[in-house]
């Protein structure tokens, strides 16, 4: 008996199988430098690896244990325990024609692994890889073979089915593949059934789709004839048979739209791995870089993560820069780029393989498949339903809509609630938009769309102060999307009056949700309209919407020029239109109050909003201007006034269902009983505050309810919970664009580090604060600055400094309405008295005069210099 190596064996079986050293490794649970050594026969197999490699080499349980001896290195008592040679039952003794592809496949570990799985169920005998045209079914059906052949004794077999155009030609085909000799007077599948009997065997069926209807009985009675046989399809729709199970082939991942990539993170995304791989293939010297990742990364997300489009689209980075390649990723540019000659015809271009799919379809779905490239983000069946009611096909919508999903045209997913979106892949979209525009349907189809979201916008404003707010908003927020595109198609089509009502019906979500910046974009693209005059109505609404996002972004120039200008037109519209004066009011009336700090002005203008309200019997603006008063109140620490206010506002807001106008009550009660060190009732309201934020997806109140909390437990001592939630305050002002709350975080901040005698974190964040703030509040914070600033020199032995600075804070009346806690107040008294101790009270006296007279120039160029500690 000739002596075998287990090492020898174990390298030869690992390089059929396809699998890499580390892939072997890895299931075997050692390292990558015993695995070398075992198969250099330089270590023998330890008993824990031996019986793991019996499981990755799925060896017959009454071979195991000749197979363990073989492993541990004794091969000759190995040999006595069999009745025929072994090692091991290897690949020779079977027989394939599995094709060895010309390139590497990337990204698919996992499917391979899932895939694998299903074939080696025992009870799974059908596994069809299912999805649409150009994801990779057939490299992955061939990879999922390759690693496969263990668990298929008598043979794995490719059988390729894309040039067959007549279904009674599939059983030949298989009959081929199996190396089998025809016999007269049998029918073909008869002699494949007597061929295949119980044997251990795996056949490939790749591209199915089209041979549907006439081959998918021959696929069940071969099963069903065949007791060991299993039998893996690809294609672009299930066969819809008894003991099918699908596996959904995914797109590679792709880095989300947008998203910052570094060269450290683009492991993580094999979108980018196959375009690299790809271009270099037909340029040697192109490489992923730091400076061309972004771009590399945006072209990736832009086709979907799909194999086909990325390798097509990579090799015309022979042609230009990766820049230049995405400048021109338009519809045409994309379906009919071509790479490499392929197997097959329909394989050359994207549009050659969607073709292939959208030849086989009805005329109903040819028609419905175009009207669907107008949405954006995918679409509900209601959607459609209610825009494509005038259907005149014998098959219903919702019937359509299946048929598209089971031949992979249409995606269907799972919003964030759980309801049911379908979507089509971009190059997908691309190629029915180009339909739809061959018939000249978009004019059409768009108006239809932008109807249906205008109508669905406007009962959502309607619902948005209601019980139901979160579920409107969330369905807004679910077709973002396709609001973007009706608007843009407001735009392009020069429909301004729908634009104006779409974008006003829009505000108040897109006050409570969605970033200010994007918001700011639409309103100057639909305000630079020629004709926006001949709509002041609606025109007006959008200023008003304007101006409430000016105000919370800290722009309270812009909020004041456009609530001016929309005040004048309600004006003009007379008593008819005095709703939009009350709300034009009251957002000026918040200008008032927290952007210039004149209480009086802000009362007034709360007032008249208030009394519109009241004779309108409008419940919802009368509680948000009594809440409002109630905050003027606390300006004025009239606390029992403010109580009051607060508490009608509440039972109003709460007859009414709204989270939103609850949370903002909790504020202002919870700051009230924070500034009575009531903390127990304060952390209670400040907490459901956080909470109601939080369920609506209002980051602005989140943000603010965190620094609220940061507070409370700043001035009890747990400094580290503190600096956690100002943090994430912080974090969360600055992703939302929310400079005046950016201002309040970096000052709160600087206090928390003040407090521990953290001087150098003080400073830079009172530095921070200032010049944040000097673009929100001009030189109003300059007191806030000094005095802090002031606290840090006398904290690191700068009493002449100290005393300049604090007199400078002196001679600033503050006008921001930004009150010291009793509890800062005494911690800046504390760090000022060191300095009048360092200096004496009559040098302190005169160094704090000479602060006092500085202008307001000249003492914050001081503050700013000589910052070394």
């Amino acid at each position: 008996m000739v002596d075998i190596s287990f090492g020898g064996w174990l390298k030869r079986q690992r390089k059929v199988l396809g699998w890499t050293q580390e892939q072997l490794a890895l299931q075997v649970s050692c390292s990558m430098s015993a695995l070398r050594k075992i198969e250099a026969g330089q270590r023998r197999a330890s008993i824990q690896t031996a019986e793991l490699f019996t499981q990755a080499f799925k060896i017959p349980s009454n071979e195991r244990s000749a197979f363990l001896k073989f492993a541990r290195g004794d091969w000759q008592s190995a040999s006595a325990l069999l009745n025929e040679e072994a090692p091991w039952r290897g690949p020779s003794s079977r027989r394939s024609n599995i094709p060895t592809p010309s390139t590497s496949l990337i990204g698919r570990e996992q499917d391979i692994a899932d895939v694998c799985e299903y074939l080696n169920k025992e009870n799974i005998r059908l596994v069809t890889l299912i999805g649409p045209p150009g994801i990779g079914k057939t490299r992955l059906s061939i990879a999922s073979a390759q690693q496969s052949p263990l668990a298929f004794s008598d043979g794995v077999f490719f059988i390729p089915l894309a040039t067959i155009e007549d279904p009674s030609l599939v059983a030949p085909f298989i009959f081929q593949a199996l190396g089998y000799v025809e016999t007269k007077n049998k029918y073909v599948i008869e002699q494949i059934i007597d061929g295949v009997g119980d044997k251990q065997m795996l056949l490939v069926l790749d591209n199915f789709e089209h041979l549907m209807d006439g081959a998918a009985p021959l696929v069940s009675k071969l099963l069903s004839a065949c007791s060991k046989l299993k039998i893996m399809v690809t294609s672009r729709e299930s066969l819809r048979i008894p003991g099918e199970w699908l596996y959904s082939v995914p797109t590679l991942q792709i880095p989300k739209e947008d998203a910052m990539i570094d060269m450290e993170a683009a492991s993580d995304f094999p979108a980018l791995k196959l375009f690299t791989e790809r271009a270099r293939a037909v340029r040697s010297d192109f490489s992923l870089r730091a400076d061309n990742i972004q771009t590399i990364a945006s072209i990736c997300t832009q086709l979907d993560g799909l194999p086909l489009a990325i390798e097509l689209i990579a090799t015309r980075i022979r042609l230009m820069s990766p820049q230049l390649l995405l400048e021109r990723l338009n519809d045409q540019f994309v379906l009919s780029a071509d790479g490499m000659r392929p197997e097959t015809v329909r394989q050359k271009t994207l549009n050659n393989a969607i073709g292939w799919s959208y030849n086989s379809l009805t005329e109903a779905e040819k028609i419905l498949f175009a009207n669907l490239s107008i949405f954006s983000g995918g679409f509900t069946l209601n959607a459609v339903e209610t825009i494509f009611f005038d259907n005149h096909a014998e098959k219903t919508i919702p019937e359509l809509i299946a048929l598209l999903s089971d031949k992979s045209l249409l995606q269907r997913t799972l919003d964030p609630q759980g309801e049911t979106r379908f979507t089509m892949l971009v190059t997908i979209q691309k190629f029915a938009f180009d339909r739809l525009r061959q018939v000249n349907g978009e004019s059409e189809m768009r108006n239809k769309h932008l109807a249906y979201f205008l109508d669905l916008t406007e009962q959502a404003d309607k619902e948005t102060h209601g019980p139901d707010q979160i579920k409107w908003m969330d369905l807004l927020e679910n077709e973002l999307d396709n609001l973007r595109a009706a608007l843009n198609w407001c735009l392009s089509s020069g429909q301004t009056q729908y634009g104006l009502q779409l974008f006003a019906a829009l505000a108040w979500t897109w006050n409570v949700r969605w970033l200010p910046s994007e918001a700011r974009n639409w309103f100057y693209k639909l305000r630079a309209m020629p004709n926006v005059g001949e709509y002041p109505k609606n025109y007006a609404r959008v200023l008003n919407g304007a101006g409430l996002r000016e105000w919370r972004t800290g722009n309270y120039g812009e909020a004041y020029s456009v609530l001016e200008e929309s005040l004048a037109i309600w004006q003009k519209l007379g008593a008819d239109e005095d709703l939009g004066q009350a709300e034009a009011l009251n957002r000026m009336g918040l200008l008032a109050r927290w952007g210039d700090s004149d209480l009086d002005v802000a009362e007034s203008y709360f007032n008249r909003s208030l009394a519109i309200y009241q004779i309108r019997k409008k419940t919802w603006g009368t509680a948000w201007n009594l809440f409002l008063l109630g905050g003027v109140a606390i300006g004025r620490a009239e606390n029992e006034t403010a109580f009051s206010l607060l508490q009608q506002s509440l039972e109003l807001l709460q007859e009414l269902g709204d989270l939103w106008g609850i949370g903002r009550v909790s504020q202002f009660l919870g700051e009230l009983y924070f500034r009575q060190e009531n903390y127990k009732k304060a952390l209670f309201y400040f907490n459901q505050h956080l909470l109601n934020d939080e369920k609506i997806r209002f980051m602005d109140g989140v943000s603010v309810a965190l620094a609220n909390l940061g507070d409370l437990h700043r001035i009890q001592g747990d400094y580290a919970q503190a600096e956690q939630y100002y943090k994430k305050s912080l974090t969360i002002s600055r992703e939302y664009g929310m400079k005046a709350d950016v201002v309040v975080n970096l000052y709160d901040l600087g206090l928390l580090a003040l407090q521990q005698d953290n001087y150098p974190e003080a400073l830079r964040y009172f530095i921070d604060f200032f010049e944040t703030a000097r673009t929100v509040h001009g030189e109003k914070k300059a007191s806030h600055f000094f005095i802090g600033l002031a606290a840090v020199a006398a904290g690191t032995n700068q009493p002449e400094r100290a005393s300049i600075l604090f007199g400078a804070a002196q001679a600033i009346p503050d006008t921001t309405g930004k009150r010291y806690l009793p509890f800062d107040q005494t911690e800046f008294e504390r760090h000022i008295q060191m300095a009048r101790d360092q200096l004496g009270v009559e040098t302190f006296t005169i160094l704090q005069a000479r602060g006092r007279a500085l202008p307001l120039k000249e003492a914050i160029a001081f503050a700013l210099e000589n910052q070394d500690l």
